[in-house]
């Protein structure tokens, strides 16, 4: 039973953890949400985003529309994820909207102070 408690702690995110790498989706769909823009004219309905869940692995996409993740972005403490991957933040985020193949997520306590440092940041903060 101890091994099992040592693992659960081990593969555990501190806030900052979550934070940075919901960051890194982030800055990703952002690229992506011009991208789009400027190779369609902004003819599709929806746009492909990445899933900005803290699982550094996670490559979901996500169909949403473009006004919805503008909507969503709007705000530095809200992200888009794939249904069930908020799990990933570990209690540093809650849902806060369930849609049509996603879910909003608020970031909560220092994963929610730190997003909200990082918001607008080219580089995320980091050197």
């Amino acid at each position: 039973m101890e091994a099992r408690q040592e693992q659960q702690q081990a593969v555990r995110r501190s806030g900052e953890r979550v934070a940075f790498n919901d960051d890194i989706f982030r800055k990703a769909n952002e690229q992506i949400r011009e991208t789009t823009k400027e190779l369609t004219a902004g003819e599709l309905q929806r746009l492909p985003f990445i899933c900005e869940c803290a699982e550094e692995s996670c490559t979901e996409v996500l169909q949403i529309a473009a006004d919805d993740y503008e909507r969503v972005r709007s705000d530095p403490r809200l992200f888009i994820n794939a249904p069930g991957h908020d799990a990933a933040a570990q209690g540093f985020g809650a849902v806060v909207e369930h849609h049509d193949g996603y879910v909003v997520v608020e970031k909560l306590g220092r994963a929610g102070e730190i997003v909200e440092m990082l918001d607008g940041e080219p580089d995320g903060g980091r050197p």
